[in-house]
């Protein structure tokens, strides 16, 4: 019996336990290993190996010039040596062999100069004393030829709901990349994703929408590469308890006539009780997915709205 595929994930070395960081140690993250691991492939990537530096190895940091911040260097902190040029050669080399391997998505080592997503330590070249935060350069890399692809760091990953929205991505990406590239399956997973899209964002809900009723045989690759695009720029917008509120209540519309009075009170009081953040949305969102299977409603329980990826993967991060 062959393996079901599984989304694949880059993940920086050091998270994955592998003695990579400058001073021969690492980063463990146990969920990655005891938990996430069960259900992605990942591919373990270290820019700082992949350059050649070794282990160990002189500490390095980002550096901007006063004149032009925007100009920022990769040098090693006491020797002084320039390493953007090389590192830049590798992003290269292994962005070719990330495309390769359908990426879909990366986990990254936080506050790195090479791989942190924000926050980073970056020097004056002229005056040490003088420090700023920016992007570390494989993370600019990655955001700049990887835009669409769900993205996170290890700092961000112990927030519950930078994680969910994470993972959610990622299988999003996953059966976006595997599906069969056909109008009718185009229509498929459009319609399955139609609640998670109208929590982030009604109005790209309509543009993707169009552009999936436009979509023809012929054209079918023009479709989906603006669909993809448009479609990851609304997962990454942020969904409110006003967005949520307004797609249950569109869900409750399916079996609103069927309602006993006191689940329709139950639920109208919990909606009350999430938009004044006396209930969370797991509350929510469970009442709701047992009234759909309790109602039998066909066209829901074929979104992805209650489980946009496996149920046994806990989120939760500590372990």
């Amino acid at each position: 019996m062959q393996e079901e595929s599984k989304p694949i994930i880059a993940i920086s070395s050091c998270l994955l336990g592998k003695l990579v960081r400058y001073d021969k140690n690492h980063c463990q993250d146990k969920w990655i290993l005891q938990e996430l691991s069960k259900y992605v492939e990942i591919v373990p990537i270290c820019p700082e190996m992949e350059m050649g530096l070794g282990v160990p190895r002189e500490e390095i940091h980002l550096y901007f010039n006063k004149e032009d911040k925007t100009d920022i260097r990769l040098k090693n902190k006491y020797e002084g040596s320039d390493l953007t040029e090389l590192a830049e050669e590798t992003y290269k080399r292994m962005n070719t062999d990330l495309f390769t391997k359908n990426i879909d998505g990366f986990i990254l080592t936080k506050k790195s100069p090479s791989c942190g997503l924000d926050n980073v330590k970056t020097i004056q070249k002229d005056d040490p004393s003088v420090v700023t935060r920016s992007v570390g350069l494989f993370a600019k890399n990655i955001l700049e030829n990887f835009p669409s692809t769900p993205t996170i760091d290890s700092g961000r990953l112990l927030n519950k709901s930078l994680r969910e929205n994470f993972l959610k991505g990622v299988y999003a990406h996953y059966r976006f990349q595997t599906m069969e590239k056909t109008p009718g399956k185009f229509q498929e997973f459009h319609k399955k994703y139609k609640y998670i899209l109208m929590d982030h964002s009604t109005i790209n809900l309509k543009k993707l929408g169009k552009i999936v009723a436009d979509a023809k045989k012929e054209t079918i690759n023009d479709s989906l590469n603006d669909y993809y695009t448009l479609f990851f720029e609304t997962l990454s917008i942020e969904a409110t308890p006003k967005t949520r509120c307004n797609t249950l209540q569109h869900l409750m519309g399916y079996f609103k006539k069927n309602l006993e009075s006191h689940e329709k009170s139950e639920v109208l009081t919990l909606l009350d009780d999430y938009r004044d953040d006396i209930v969370n949305y797991d509350v929510l969102l469970k009442y709701f997915d047992l009234l759909t299977k309790k109602y039998d409603v066909p066209y829901l329980l074929t979104q992805y709205y209650f489980a946009p990826c496996p149920k046994g993967l806990k989120l939760l991060k500590e372990i």
